[in-house]
């Protein structure tokens, strides 16, 4: 019998939001160095890949938003809160709309393999 511990595990928001947070939607030179906060590039792409943009929520509506923090990069917390924004600004339920952004997985593209822990 197999042990539940060989068995894929699924991302979760938190998991998935780290992902995100490395993952690099400009290619840059620096390769090394890894991430606990994301950019509103990377939010963007991620709001992309669960179909959420560009509608019902356009780039627009995350820039004011993520302007509001005066942060280059936004940490765990602060991502909480701005998809709540984005969640009662567009009437999507927030259990709803973390599980759309859960379900969009991995960004397409990504050329490393994640494995959660």
């Amino acid at each position: 019998m197999a042990d539940d511990d060989d068995k894929p595990k699924k991302h979760t928001l938190d998991t998935l939001f780290m992902v995100y947070a490395n993952y690099q939607v400009i290619p840059t030179e620096i390769e090394n160095e890894m991430f606990d906060s994301i950019l509103l590039s990377q939010l963007d792409a991620w709001l992309e890949q669960a179909k959420l943009m560009p509608n019902p929520i356009t780039r627009t509506q995350t820039g004011l938003i993520y302007m509001k923090y005066k942060k280059w990069r936004m940490e765990f917390e602060d991502f909480l809160e701005v998809i709540q924004q984005l969640s009662a600004d567009n009437g999507i339920p927030l259990d709803e709309f973390k599980q759309t952004m859960i379900d969009a997985g991995i960004p397409s593209g990504a050329a490393d393999m994640v494995i959660v822990k």
